[in-house]
C-alpha cells in the first residue's frame, strides 16, 4: 500500500516537520526504491529529497555540500502513527520525529492507516 507519513521533530513540532511517501509492506517500508519526501512549512521553506536505499537523504545538488546529506532510520522502523525514527543532520546532531500521520495516497479523504506502536 502506497502511503503518506507526516512526522514532527519531537524536541520542537513547529520547525522542520518530515513528510515521505513510501510503499508499505505488513509494518515497514516494502523494497529499496527511493522514497521522495520534505521537510519545512510552507512553499519557501521546503525542502525536497530522496531517502535513498541506505536511508540517506539527499537534498540535491543544489544545496551547500555540508548541508545536502541527512541520515535516517525510517526505512529500519515500523511505520504507524506514534511510532518514531531518527535523523542524523549534516552536523553529526541526531533528532527523534514522532509519526502523526499514515494516510492511504489516492484515498478520498486521506484515510488513515489504523495502527500504534
Amino acid at each position: 500500500m502506497n502511503v503518506r507519513v507526516v512526522a514532527r521533530w519531537d524536541d520542537d513540532p513547529l520547525v522542520s516537520p518530515i513528510t515521505l511517501d513510501a510503499r508499505l509492506g505488513a509494518k515497514r517500508v516494502a523494497g529499496a526504491a527511493p522514497i521522495f519526501g520534505a521537510t519545512g512549512l510552507g512553499a519557501e521553506e521546503c525542502r525536497p529529497f530522496v531517502l535513498d536505499a541506505e536511508g540517506v537523504m539527499d537534498f540535491g545538488a543544489g544545496r551547500p555540500a555540508a548541508d545536502r546529506f541527512w541520515r535516517t532510520d525510517f526505512r529500519e522502523r515500523d511505520i504507524a502513527v506514534g511510532g518514531t525514527f531518527e535523523v542524523r543532520w549534516s552536523g553529526g546532531e541526531t533528532g527523534v520525529y514522532t509519526i502523526e500521520k499514515v494516510a492511504v495516497l489516492g484515498s478520498k479523504g486521506g484515510t488513515k492507516v489504523q495502527s500504534a506502536p
